[in-house]
């Protein structure tokens, strides 16, 4: 298959997402991928903080020109605007490139690509990958209004009764899915999670206590007043936190006013390296805002941890009961959080077995590899193609 992935941020960023991790996964399978971008953008967001990365031979990056003016200019709804306008722009680039290179796949993933569903001679997959009503909510502040929600949420279902198939990233959001629907849950690459890094990271200040872990991106749906919490509940631990973001300066504010020497800001990372740092963490946290778009994740963040078979204290959320076998502790308050953390900490066989027990789900069920064979197995028919 020829894909085509209009990406409405920089695809060498700090941010491995998804699709990185999806369409590397299919080009290693023999699929061509065709990536189109906007240009690069000083911004907070870990989509434009751009670090050197390896390509793919099969992986094909093209920027779409802008006016420089238009696009670094700073406005009331700056995050929405942006990719609006790149979605605009990207309309006609898109277009040349299914006639040109005979694209068979347009791979959408939001709202502001409404217009490319409507491109004919090509199949549109929809990937609904998160709750994007509740999403452009937050992204509104104090204009969200129930008549944008009913605009975006007419023109969701739109993009999917447009689409040939429409992918969920979890259970608990494909209720809300229109059409040819199935699962396609977030994972882990096992060959990527076993290889050392290639360069040193950065030294862990553990001073013999143990380390408890969170890696991440640190945004409104990460509950990260609770980790600078449990980590200030609990002096007798290091805290390492690997990730950066919008709320990631309140983080460091907090450690720094309230002297929490045993909290260790990384900040952003490349990919590769996010291994080499979960095996420094003896107790990892998959912690979360309890919302919406919180409770319909799949969070890649949890495949990395159990794919280096280590002990996960997490939020409950909705879309881990179709996941978790008896693996998860939870920690929903600081509390209870430090009393999972404990209990992990104590050791003993039961700690082993539930590890264990992540590990081979993880392995049998959530693999990129799998998961990319899954997604051609489901496309290739609707080109009247054969598994």
């Amino acid at each position: 298959m020829k894909i085509l992935f209009p990406y409405m941020a920089r695809w060498h960023a700090v941010n491995w997402s998804r699709y990185h991790s999806l369409l590397y996964a299919l080009a290693d399978l023999g699929h061509d991928v065709y990536v189109l971008q906007p240009p690069p953008l000083k911004s907070a967001e870990t989509n434009f903080q751009e670090i050197t990365t390896s390509g793919h031979p099969r992986i094909r990056v093209l920027d779409v020109r802008l006016s420089a003016w238009l696009w670094e200019l700073r406005m009331p709804l700056d995050k929405l605007f942006k990719k609006a306008y790149f979605s605009i722009a990207a309309y006609g680039t898109a277009r040349e490139l299914i006639v040109d290179e005979r694209i068979d796949v347009l791979l959408l993933y939001n709202i502001p690509q409404y217009r490319f569903s409507g491109i004919p001679s090509v199949k549109v997959v929809f990937d609904y990958a998160d709750d994007y009503i509740d999403m452009l909510s937050f992204e509104l502040g104090r204009i969200d209004n129930p008549l944008a929600r009913w605009l975006a949420s007419r023109m969701l279902q739109t993009m999917m009764d447009r689409s040939a198939c429409t992918l969920t990233v979890s259970n608990v959001l494909a209720r809300q899915a229109r059409g040819n629907v199935h699962v396609l849950p977030n994972g882990v690459s096992l060959e990527k999670a076993s290889r050392p890094p290639p360069a040193p990271i950065a030294q862990v200040t553990k001073r013999g206590k143990p380390v408890v872990g969170f890696l991440g991106a640190f945004e409104y749906f990460i509950d990260v007043d609770l980790l600078v919490d449990v980590a200030k509940a609990m002096p007798d631990a290091h805290f390492l936190f690997v990730g950066t973001g919008r709320r990631w300066r309140h983080v460091a504010d907090r450690a720094a006013t309230e002297h929490i020497d045993n909290l260790q800001l990384v900040g952003g990372v490349p990919h590769d390296q996010v291994f080499a740092y979960i095996r420094e963490m003896d107790v990892c946290l998959n912690t979360f805002t309890k919302l919406p778009v919180s409770h319909r994740a799949c969070p890649i963040k949890l495949f990395e941890y159990l794919s280096q078979r280590k002990p996960v204290v997490s939020t409950r959320l909705d879309e881990l009961a179709h996941i978790d076998s008896g693996f998860l502790w939870y920690g929903d308050t600081v509390d209870e959080t430090v009393d999972s953390i404990r209990a992990i900490l104590a050791g003993g066989p039961q700690v082993n077995e539930r590890v264990e027990l992540g590990y081979q789900l993880t392995e049998s069920r959530y693999t990129w590899d799998r998961i990319a064979r899954t997604f051609a197995g489901l496309v290739e028919p609707l080109l009247g193609r054969g598994r």
